[in-house]
Formats: C-alpha cells, sequence, structure tokens
C-alpha cells in the first residue's frame, strides 16, 4: 500500500511538473518578442531568397545583414516611436556601412580612428535613452559585419543593407497601423504578472521565519522592474495623442486600466506600520497564517487577468472574503492594538482584491483624482537637453568614461585586425568587444562566459552539421532555423542566442566562401582576444560611480523629505491635490529606480573590494521602506480620508523622518568610502 501510494504521489508529481513546463512555454511563446521573432525571420528570409534568386548572393546576404539588424532596434513602442526608430537608425546604418567599406576596400589606416570615433559617439548615445542605446550598438555592428564581409562593392554592398532595413522598418510601422495597442497590450499583461510576483514575494513579510533583510532586498529590485513595467503602459498611454482624445471612449477605458494599475500597485507598495511591528504585534494566534493565505489567492486571481482567456469565469473570491472574516474574527479576539492592525490590513487586501475584480471589466471609472488632459505632459519623461549633454562630456559621467573606454579598445581591436593577412577576421574582436564590454566589471566577466561557451558550443555544433550534411539546401534550412532561434532568446537568454547566432553565421559563411577551419578558428581565437580586451578595458579605465551615487541618493532623499511634506501639509489643511499628490509618486519612483541603477553599478564595478555591499544593501532596503510607508500615509488619506489623530500623524511623521535621516547619514558614508575607512556600526 505504501508503495502504491508513493508511485500515485510521484505521478501526480511528475505531471504537475510536466503542466507546470508546458503553462510556462505556452507564456513563453505568447510574449510580445515571441510573436516578433517569428514575424522577424519571415520578413528576412523571404524577400532575402527572392533577392538571392533574382539577383546575386552578395546582395541577398547585405540585404538581410540589413533587415535583421533593424529588426533588432525594433523595440516595443507606438506609432511614433516606430518613425523615431527607422529616421535615427537607416541613415546611421547607411553612413557607418558607406564609410567603413570605402575605407576597408582601399584598404586605408583611416579605417581604425574611424571605428574608434563611431565606439565613442555611438556609445555616448545612451544618454538619450534605452532605445538610442539599442540603435548605437546595432550601428557599430554595421561596422563589424562590414569588414567581415568585405564587400567588393562598396556601393552595392551599402545600398542593398540600407534598402533591407527600410524594407523591414515600412513593415513594422505598417504592423503598428494593423495592430495599434499591440504593445500596450503585452505591456499591460507584464505589469501585471510582475505585480503577481510582486504579491508573492510580499506574503513573505507576514512569514516569522523569513528573515526581513533578504525579503526587503528582493523586494527592493522586483519593486523597480514592476514600477518600470507600469512606466512602459503609462508611456505608452501618455504619448500616443489618439489615446488622450477626451472624446473617444477607447481612450477613456485605456486610461481606467492605466490608473487602475497604479492604483494595484501602490496599494501592494504601501504599509501603514513596519512589518517588524506587524510581526510582532500579531505573533501569537492565526492571523500572520491567514493573511498569507488571502494573499496567495490575490497572487492567483492577478495572475489570471494576465491571461484573461484561461480559467476567467472561475475564481476564489468566496475563498478570499472567508479568509477575512476569520482574520478580522482574531482582532477581535485580540487587544485593541491588535484589533486596529488587522482591521487596517484587512482594509487594504479588500480595496486589492476591488481592484483586481474592476481591472476586467471595460468601463469608464473617472473620479476626482484623475490627472487633467492639460497636465498629462508632466508625467511623460522629459527629452534630454543641450545643458545635460555638455554636462555628460566630462570624465565625470559614466556615459563619457564607458564611450572613451569602447572608442579606445575598438581602435586596438581594429589595429590587430587591420596588420593580419585576413582583416576579416577581426571583425570578431570588435563583435566581442561590442557585446560583451559592460561598464562595470561583473557584468562584462558574466557576458565574457556566455559568449565563450555559447560560442565554443555553436562551433562543436557547426564543424559536426559541417562534416555530416553536404547538401546546400539543408545547411540553409538550418541555418535560417537558428537564426529564428537566435531572435526569440536574444533577450531572455544570451548565452543561448550566441550559440544560435554562431551556427548561423558559421554555416552561412561556410556556403559563402567554402572555407571551414578557418572560419570555425578565427571564430575561437579573437572571440578569446576579444573577450581579454573587454576585461582589460574595465581594469585599465574603471568608472566613478560614487559621484552619481551621491548625485542620485541626495536627490531621492530631498524628494523623500518633499513627499512627506506635502502629506503633513494635506493633513493639516484637509485638502488633497491629486495631482501634485501624483507627481510627488511618479518623482519618487523615478529616482527611486535611478538611485538603485547607481548602487548597483557601484556593486559591480572593479574594485568591489573596496565598495561596502552589506551598507548598499541596508540603504536599498531602508528606501524601499520610506518608499512603502510614505505610500502608506498617502493612501490612508485618499481612500480612508483624515482620520488620524493629531498623535498617531506625529509619531508615524517623527519615524519616517527619522528613517530618512538614517538613509541621509548611510548615504554619504557610502559616497566618501572611496576616499576613507568609515566605521559602519557608529551609523546603523
Amino acid at each position: 500500500m505504501t508503495d502504491y501510494s508513493y508511485f500515485c504521489g510521484k505521478t501526480i508529481y511528475i505531471i504537475n511538473l510536466i503542466n507546470r513546463n508546458i503553462h510556462s512555454l505556452s507564456l513563453f511563446f505568447k510574449t510580445e518578442s515571441s510573436q516578433d521573432a517569428l514575424r522577424n525571420i519571415l520578413l528576412i528570409l523571404i524577400p532575402s531568397f527572392l533577392v538571392y534568386q533574382l539577383i546575386n548572393p552578395h546582395v541577398a546576404i547585405a540585404f538581410a545583414v540589413g533587415t535583421l539588424l533593424a529588426s533588432l532596434t525594433d523595440l516595443p513602442g507606438i506609432k511614433k516611436d516606430k518613425f523615431h526608430t527607422a529616421i535615427t537608425s537607416i541613415p546611421l546604418f547607411g553612413i557607418t556601412a558607406i564609410s567603413i567599406s570605402l575605407l576597408h576596400y582601399f584598404n586605408l589606416w583611416a579605417i581604425i580612428p574611424a571605428v574608434g570615433l563611431y565606439g565613442f559617439l555611438f556609445t555616448f548615445m545612451a544618454l538619450f535613452g534605452f532605445k538610442y542605446n539599442i540603435i548605437g550598438n546595432l550601428s557599430l555592428i554595421v561596422a563589424t559585419f562590414t569588414i567581415g564581409l568585405r564587400p567588393e562593392n562598396p556601393w552595392q554592398f551599402t545600398l542593398a543593407l540600407t534598402l533591407g532595413s527600410v524594407f523591414f522598418f515600412i513593415c513594422s510601422i505598417i504592423f503598428s497601423y494593423l495592430f495599434p495597442y499591440r504593445s500596450l497590450k503585452h505591456a499591460v499583461s507584464t505589469g501585471i504578472q510582475g505585480l503577481s510576483h510582486l504579491i508573492v514575494l510580499k506574503i513573505d513579510c507576514y512569514d516569522e521565519n523569513k528573515p526581513l533583510n533578504n525579503t526587503f532586498k528582493e523586494l527592493s529590485t522586483l519593486h523597480i522592474r514592476v514600477s518600470d513595467q507600469l512606466e512602459a503602459v503609462r508611456s505608452f498611454i501618455l504619448r500616443d495623442k489618439n489615446l488622450l482624445n477626451e472624446q473617444n471612449l477607447v481612450t477613456k477605458i485605456w486610461l481606467t486600466k492605466l490608473y487602475q494599475l497604479i492604483e494595484l500597485y501602490e496599494l501592494l507598495m504601501a504599509i501603514d506600520n513596519d512589518y517588524e511591528d506587524i510581526r510582532s504585534i500579531l505573533k501569537k494566534g492565526n492571523s500572520l497564517s491567514l493573511i498569507q493565505k488571502a494573499m496567495l489567492i490575490l497572487s492567483l486571481e492577478t495572475e489570471k487577468l494576465a491571461q484573461p482567456k484561461i480559467n476567467s469565469k472561475s475564481n476564489q473570491y468566496a475563498e478570499f472574503n472567508n479568509l477575512l472574516i476569520q482574520l478580522e474574527l482574531e482582532g477581535i479576539r485580540g487587544n485593541f492594538q491588535q484589533r486596529e492592525l488587522i482591521q487596517s490590513i484587512a482594509n487594504q487586501l479588500r480595496q486589492i482584491a476591488k481592484v483586481l475584480q474592476n481591472i476586467p471589466i471595460k468601463k469608464i471609472q473617472n473620479d476626482q483624482s484623475w490627472v487633467e488632459t492639460k497636465n498629462i505632459k508632466d508625467f511623460v519623461n522629459s527629452k534630454v537637453t543641450y545643458k545635460a549633454i555638455k554636462k555628460n562630456l566630462t570624465f565625470k559621467s559614466p556615459i563619457f568614461s564607458y564611450a572613451v573606454r569602447m572608442a579606445i579598445l575598438l581602435m586596438l581591436g581594429t589595429s590587430i585586425g587591420f596588420f593580419l593577412p585576413e582583416f576579416r577576421f577581426s571583425s570578431w574582436i570588435l563583435l566581442t568587444i561590442i557585446l560583451v564590454a559592460r561598464p562595470t566589471l561583473l557584468i562584462t566577466q558574466k557576458r565574457n562566459y556566455q559568449r565563450i561557451v555559447g560560442s565554443i558550443i555553436g562551433i562543436i555544433l557547426s564543424l559536426i552539421l559541417l562534416l555530416t550534411i553536404q547538401n546546400t539546401y539543408v545547411l540553409i534550412i538550418i541555418a535560417s532555423a537558428s537564426l529564428y532561434l537566435f531572435l526569440l532568446f536574444n533577450k531572455p537568454n544570451y548565452l543561448v542566442c550566441v550559440v544560435f547566432i554562431t551556427v548561423t553565421i558559421l554555416l552561412g559563411q561556410f556556403m559563402y566562401e567554402g572555407e571551414i577551419l578557418d572560419l570555425l578558428g578565427s571564430r575561437l581565437i579573437f572571440t578569446l582576444l576579444g573577450s581579454l580586451l573587454a576585461v582589460i578595458g574595465c581594469l585599465a579605465i574603471p568608472i566613478n560611480y560614487f559621484r552619481p551615487v551621491a548625485l542620485h541618493s541626495e536627490a531621492l532623499i530631498n524628494q523623500f523629505n518633499s513627499y512627506v511634506q506635502h502629506i503633513e501639509a494635506s493633513y493639516h489643511s484637509k485638502n488633497i491635490n491629486y495631482y501634485e499628490l501624483r507627481l510627488q509618486r511618479k518623482y519618487t519612483q523615478s529616482l527611486l529606480a535611478q538611485c538603485y541603477d547607481a548602487l548597483t553599478q557601484l556593486e559591480n564595478e572593479p574594485s568591489k573590494g573596496r565598495t561596502p555591499s552589506n551598507d548598499i544593501a541596508h540603504f536599498q532596503n531602508l528606501a524601499y521602506r520610506i518608499n512603502a510607508l510614505i505610500l502608506g500615509l498617502s493612501i490612508n488619506m485618499t481612500k480612508i480620508g483624515f482620520n488620524l489623530s493629531p498623535d498617531t500623524l506625529n509619531e508615524k511623521l517623527s519615524f519616517l523622518k527619522n528613517l530618512i535621516q538614517e538613509t541621509d547619514s548611510l548615504s554619504k558614508a557610502i559616497s566618501t568610502y572611496k576616499h576613507k575607512k568609515i566605521n559602519w556600526q557608529s551609523i546603523s
């Protein structure tokens, strides 16, 4: 009987594991990037095959390269984003291709400073945002592909490559007109999934067996990612003129969805009491266990919203309500402090459930907290100004230092290749530097590992394929399939995508040139050399992240003080300015993200041994707690009203100000750590 029970249990476990994997795989193929991979591979292969048949292989390859690189710049966005990407990428691709191909064709040494100049300019484009960073990187890759393909006719090559990119962008823009809300729908779905993960992680805050410091560290990282996901939703909606038409019913439904998601995020982030106090007050009885069970149901219901076609008719809200009733009974049996705390948590959980139930309903829910249309522009991220560009033209700027480093590395890589008999093989050096050389040593080492391992696996697979398969058409099919898998894994897994792009390029070059050993050997040797140069660059030209940490942490602390003062003034005046309150929340989230990013970069810099990692984590935990407590006060004011007594309000404000002061002292210590040894115990 025992063996039978064990067998049944094991079978059920395996079935559940298979179902979970199938579900995860299904979700993966439903993501926007996975769907784009299928669309893009068709846009690359079909016209390139026609060009191959109608013109010649050289033009077809250049056309395919232009289409491929253009597809990699095509990030999620609205129609305006597609236009901006096209009008930026096409000229940069064309100028880079013609200049490098002419310099290479005439074998001019000027190609070395030209690659260096492009390395600086295209890397510095990161100052303008993530989209321009991608365009700059891919423009550099145009240069490396041009060197690797060594075009016999520079003008023909440039024209074909440019036409390939033009073709893709035309298709992309048409696609955005046919499906105008596609990126927005995916962004909403991704944001909801992030919120579901946030709820799951917050359950640990009510588990006495889980260390709060570890939970805070995970929460602080996750809540920034979720905030960025919701910022993408906000950006898509607030920058689309069609979605800001007040007469348009679809506009108001989307705006309702945006406000609901932001409200849900704020409810999840907000707390009325510190979690240490909550655990201490509710440690006796079943209150903490009941809260965890209720939140687990909320996480499951949130996850269902990301996949509305799955289990949309069934929910567990009846069980959820029963849990809240049991929780409130626990409060009635407890003392006054326990009763007040439990009631506050129960109310917050009910508000979360209410928002979750309203999200699937397509109806307008405008209220007084909505921002007027004329003020919406204040919630859209501002553009980089000339003053900001000028300010970053110094080694005090991490972007400038990184751009100089990339310029030097690329000139060095080009110089090595220029004096070799086969200059084209040096393109592997340049490509490796572009793809793995990151601002910090830790990330560069990680990318190096992924690229080297991926390249070795790809070379082995390519060698097996080339030795066992002689049919050219079969090799073309395998190369095409590998290119699709590269596009599919380009974002989720860099190591896997390196494997498949290695197979694609090596098979393609073999069919193009007919050499095996030279191709395989050059791929490995020059990849290793590029990886070595990338590490040397990090060590030789380190980036000083202490200054940005000081600037961002100071700005964040000032914003915390401003936010608290605004809430305090609202309580005293009994008046809520929703526009100002939402603006304060947005500024705080934006500065939190910038500060966290700067601190993470500081942790990963070459001199990590001199970096106060524990205190960086402590700072991030404090910042997370402060933000959550401020949001708790804000939501208490907007959802319940001015119900806090003066003594209670002053107590909460005093606790918040003490936390902000502690954070300020810690940030100053971290910023000066480079210059002297700090006694960290005296600060905390």
